[in-house]
Parts: structure tokens; C-alpha cells; sequence
């Protein structure tokens, strides 16, 4: 049987992921769904690269190829066009990964996280279909501080709009869920690592400034507080988990997805020093943000029952993302 799935925020970094690990099972019909318009060549976000800012580059294992995808721009805060596209492509599972980040104005958190979800969740109760939701792990805020592992039977308790909104949608997929009208299910995505990701993550952020340091663009990284602990997880193993998600037969609504492993920001930051091949870079320390966590353990049980288990590791993850920059940057 080929299924038809649904990826919106297909162009972003984790949906380039997803849509390349969907296409490759060879079982699916992928359509694409995105504000931008369709593009093969890079994401849809900047980084720094070559002396200056540009387009994310797509890494060339990225770049659709197959006849069984296609994309489509549509606007999903238009609760009418989304209607329609729910209507024309009768998905059988749709991956929501569309949605506004961290520090983006309030109204665009609103419209994007949480009302894009409620048009989604109306338009496919008549449907029957799987809705896999992209929430974050930012939702249980600081609860995990003490090293207690984050557990979804847990409580949360987002600590700024970004996460608040996350936890709302999650909220609306719930109610839908309950009310019988979707098949809901909503994964809880800890710290992303690998090639062509934005720079507002410490990996992408450390390997960009280490690039420039070593063609002699900077004279050294300045980067805030290395102390705390998180657990990272490769992209090409967060769209595993989803596709684990969707397609399992599965029985709980709520999956947090990563590694398992806690791990120091520092080492992050050791691992890209040594990938660089930059020995002792200056580092100046700059301050914190208001809403950093110290600490964050995960339990990754639910995630695991459904035969999942991450197969890259972080070294390889991280040298994958300086990897990345420097063959960018003797591309400039």
C-alpha cells in the first residue's frame, strides 16, 4: 500500500530530514507543504558562511531526487486553505513541523504554532488520519534541573512564549485526539545537531565562528556559558523517531525525542575545536540567557518501544555540522 504523507514545514531543517528518510522507504507518495516557495538547493534559513551571510546550502544527500515527492506552497494560517489541501491530497499521516521559533513576535507564535495546528486538527477530523505534531523538549521548562529524568507522564512548565505556544498546540492536538476526530501524537524534540543547521543552535553557532577563525575572518569565538547540560540528538535520528512515530501502530499520544544522554555543552565545543583542527581558539565568554536551563535528562523509553534507537552518534554528528562549513567554505 502507498501512503500519502503530509510534511508541512518540508523546507526547514528537520522537514528536509524527514521528507528524505520518507522518500527513501520507496512506500510513500510525499508532498511537501511550505510558505516558500519550493526550492532544491537550500533551507530555508541563513547562516554565515564564505565572509558573509547566506542561504543554507543543502548538503547534496538532501536534495530531492525522486518521483515520489512534490511540493506546495501554501499559506496553513488560511484555515480555508488549509481545508482545501487536506481535502485535494488525503493524507494518511501528516508530520506538522511548521511553525514559528524562538524570538519571533508573539503574534507570529500565535498564528503560526498555534492557530496553523487548530486549521490542521479541524481539517483532518473527517479524515482519520495520523497527526504527528514537532513540539519541543523547551516545554518542561526547568523541571529537570536536579538531573531527574523528563518523563511525558510528567508536568510542564514552559518559561517563555516560544515554549508556551509549543504546549498549547500540543494542548489542541490532545482535545482533537480525545474527541476521537484524529489520530494525534505529538513528539517532544530535545537539541538538534547536523549539517546545514541554523546558527541559533550551539552547534551550528560554534562550528560557523571556528570556520571564520580558521581562514582568519575572526580572532577568536565568543560564545555565552559552556556549563550546562543537554541531551543532543543527530536530525537524520530526530526524523527516525518521527517516522517510528507515524507509522507505528502507537499507543500513547506524547513521545519525547533524543538521545537519552546528557551531555555538556563544553564537550560540543571540544568535539568542533578538535573537528576544526584549531588548536587552543581564544574564547570569550559572554553572558547568559535569561531562560537557559542548567540541566535537562531524558527519558526516552516511549520512543524506544516503538523500535527506535539512534544510530549517530555525537562525535559524528558534530563533525558532520564542521564538516559542512569548511567544504562551504572552499567552495566560497
Amino acid at each position: 500500500m502507498t501512503r500519502t504523507i503530509l510534511v508541512t514545514g518540508a523546507q526547514g531543517f528537520i522537514g528536509r530530514y524527514l521528507v528524505r528518510a520518507l522518500c527513501d522507504r520507496g512506500d510513500c507518495r510525499v508532498i511537501g507543504v511550505g510558505r516558500s516557495p519550493g526550492n532544491t538547493t537550500r533551507f530555508t534559513h541563513n547562516i554565515h558562511s564564505g565572509g558573509g551571510e547566506r542561504a543554507a546550502p543543502l548538503p547534496d544527500a538532501l536534495v530531492p531526487d525522486g518521483p515520489n515527492y512534490a511540493y506546495v506552497a501554501t499559506d496553513l494560517s488560511d484555515a480555508a486553505a488549509a481545508a482545501r489541501l487536506i481535502a485535494e491530497t488525503a493524507p494518511h499521516i501528516v508530520f506538522h513541523l511548521a511553525g514559528s521559533l524562538r524570538d519571533e513576535p508573539f503574534d507570529r507564535l500565535v498564528t503560526n504554532n498555534i492557530a496553523v495546528t487548530r486549521h490542521l486538527c479541524d481539517a483532518l477530523a473527517a479524515q482519520g488520519a495520523v497527526l504527528v505534531l514537532g513540539s519541543s523538549g523547551s516545554i518542561y521548562g526547568e523541571l529537570g534541573g536536579g538531573g531527574v529524568p523528563l518523563v511525558e507522564t510528567g508536568a510542564t512548565e514552559p518559561i517563555d512564549l516560544y515554549s508556551a505556544t509549543k504546549r498549547t498546540s500540543e494542548d489542541i492536538v490532545r482535545i482533537a485526539t480525545r474527541a476521537g476526530g484524529i489520530d494525534g501524537r505529538v513528539a517532544r524534540i530535545f537539541n538538534v545537531v547536523g549539517p546545514g543547521q541554523e546558527e541559533r543552535h550551539i552547534a551550528g553557532r560554534i562550528a560557523s565562528q571556528l570556520t571564520e577563525l580558521g581562514v582568519g575572518r575572526r580572532n577568536g569565538v565568543a560564545l555565552g556559558p559552556l556549563t550546562a547540560w543537554r541531551d543532543f540528538i543527530d536530525v537524520r535520528d530526530v526524523a527516525s523517531a518521527l517516522v517510528a512515530i507515524g507509522f507505528a501502530g502507537a499507543s500513547d499520544i506524547f513521545y519525547n525525542v533524543a538521545s537519552g544522554c546528557e551531555t555538556q555543552i563544553a564537550t560540543i565545543y571540544d568535539l568542533l575545536v578538535a573537528a576544526a583542527g584549531i588548536a587552543d581558539p581564544a574564547l570569550t565568554q559572554l553572558p547568559g540567557r535569561g531562560v537557559d536551563i542548567a540541566r535537562q535528562v531524558v527519558d526516552v523509553s516511549r520512543v524506544r518501544a516503538l523500535g527506535w534507537q539512534p544510530r549517530v552518534d555525537l562525535p559524528q554528528s558534530v563533525d558532520d555540522v564542521m564538516r559542512y562549513y569548511l567544504e562551504l567554505e572552499t567552495k566560497a
